[in-house]
């Protein structure tokens, strides 16, 4: 309950946290990498004609993580970058981000929403950023292969969490896109990926129960677009 409280309290006064013995950043070495975060972060925000000023840095913490600010500072870490392959798949990190942080300019009631439902609003930052991804040029299965190595396991009864158990995240991701993006699953760009046929492996009776649900209004996608 505590960690929910004080949750709460940063989402609603806009705290920033300041890592304690964080380096600065070396220009020299990891400006390129301020660079990346900083044109996939406009591209993301311009594409989806987003109307909300965010900010994107490369943090040089070794955490192996992403993280949206209540400021709609957007912080991707050192330690997550040597997971990511493509900028396909750091797009799909920062759009989760981005999502949270539209989310956050939605006011204080949204912000405390956030906090004491955290699953809800994963799963929908998870899907927002399908969307994110496909408006501006990015091919949303690499959301699902970046998660897949970096997303944790915990037990079922693992209720402190504030984020859904991996796998569910990746099968409802993967059933979003199938529902509404289905071109990207049959040309599929990463179908012989190495991490993306390891989800294909440990997902084969949720994807037949998928395919069963979305049989009746199954269609031949003629492009990358929803179904209208």
């Amino acid at each position: 309950m505590k960690k929910f409280i004080l949750l709460a309290i940063l989402l609603t006064f806009g705290i920033n946290v300041v890592y304690a013995g964080e380096d600065q950043l070396n220009l020299d070495s990891e400006g390129k990498y301020q660079k990346q975060v900083m044109q996939v972060g406009f591209r993301i925000l311009n594409a989806n004609q987003i109307e909300k000023r965010m900010m994107f840095y490369y943090n040089n913490t070794k955490s192996v993580n992403a993280v949206c600010y209540s400021t709609r500072r957007i912080d991707v870490y050192k330690g997550l970058l040597p997971f990511l392959d493509n900028d396909d798949e750091l797009a799909g990190i920062m759009s989760h981000e981005i999502a949270h942080g539209l989310d956050f300019s939605e006011g204080l009631i949204r912000r405390w929403g956030m906090a004491f439902k955290p699953k809800k609003y994963e799963e929908k930052a998870d899907k927002k950023a399908v969307d994110l991804m496909v408006n501006a040029g990015y091919n949303p299965v690499a959301l699902i292969i970046a998660l897949n190595k970096i997303t944790d396991e915990p037990s079922w009864f693992e209720a402190s969490s504030t984020h859904p158990i991996g796998s569910e995240r990746l099968v409802y991701i993967y059933e979003y896109i199938y529902a509404k993006y289905p071109a990207y699953l049959v040309d599929n760009e990463f179908k012989n990926n190495l991490y993306y046929q390891n989800f294909l492996l440990n997902t084969k009776k949720q994807r037949e129960l998928i395919r069963k649900k979305y049989s009746e209004k199954a269609y031949v996608p003629v492009d990358n677009k929803s179904k209208k």
